[in-house]
């Protein structure tokens, strides 16, 4: 198998919508790819008997079901995603193959998130996604500016696994990713910028499009991730780190009522 996309799954009701625009981002043939969903909830009836879906059950921290996704993944190589969104009319993975550097290479995609004209126009430059554009980065001695951002990207499987994925002391995929792309490229990894990939749900008021409450993302940003990332790159840090360390995080995610 050539691809596995996987994902942190809540938005059930999306699911569907996001496995059917796959096709938007790749040519290849459904047996050369698979969609691992890593989730506390059950597939909807339309995909449960989809051959090339995974789904492994979990109720931990997103980064945690991040780190399970890679784990369980079969592909040689891996797009990792978001599930309040769904794949662009681009192409856009067919083209990064194309880009991606031999052996330690990654491919950043862009990606839009809201429907505001002016978020689209920002982020569709190249400068968007460095990490000094950023401002609390651009402050951190530590954070190199001009490292390239990766929330979502594409890359070898091995080389992931040999980099460690995503570190499971940040609980939710946004912080871990800043920290997964300041840890990666300082172990050297030949990042370049890909197409919009993904177009992602704006999140207002606490909710998102599917009325899935956000507030647990956001409390874990400010009482832990925030906080753990700034006091990680107060000295030099980020390198490699244990594939398992997932095994670190609860196995429940107390933030978010699975129930």
């Amino acid at each position: 198998m050539k691809l596995s996309i996987f994902l942190a799954g809540i938005r059930v009701s999306n699911w569907l919508t996001f496995y059917n625009s796959i096709s938007n981002a790749t040519a290849l043939p459904k047996e050369e790819y698979e969609l691992v969903i890593v989730s506390p909830y059950d597939l909807p009836p339309e995909l449960q008997n989809v051959d090339n879906i995974q789904l492994i059950k979990d109720q931990g921290c997103p980064t945690r079901c991040y780190q399970l996704g890679l784990l369980h993944s079969q592909g040689e190589y891996v797009v990792w995603a978001a599930d309040d969104g769904t794949f662009s009319s681009t192409l856009a993975i067919d083209k990064a193959f194309e880009i991606l550097p031999p052996n330690n290479g990654i491919v950043s995609f862009k990606y839009h998130e809201g429907s505001d004209s002016k978020d689209n126009q920002i982020q569709s430059t190249d400068q968007h996604w460095r990490l000094g554009s950023y401002k609390f980065l651009k402050r951190m001695r530590h954070v190199p500016n001009h490292y390239f951002l990766i929330m979502i990207g594409l890359m070898r499987r091995e080389y992931l696994m040999e980099l460690g994925g995503w570190d499971c002391q940040f609980e939710q995929p946004g912080m871990a990713c800043v920290d997964s792309s300041v840890r990666w490229q300082n172990c050297g990894a030949d990042v370049v910028l890909g197409e919009r990939c993904l177009d992602l749900a704006h999140v207002y008021a606490g909710v998102d499009a599917w009325g899935i409450d956000h507030m647990p993302i956001e409390n874990a940003h400010h009482q832990n991730d925030g906080p753990l990332f700034k006091s990680k790159y107060k000295h030099p840090s980020g390198g490699k780190i244990d594939v398992h360390n997932w095994k670190n995080a609860p196995a429940i995610w107390g933030r978010r009522d699975f129930s």
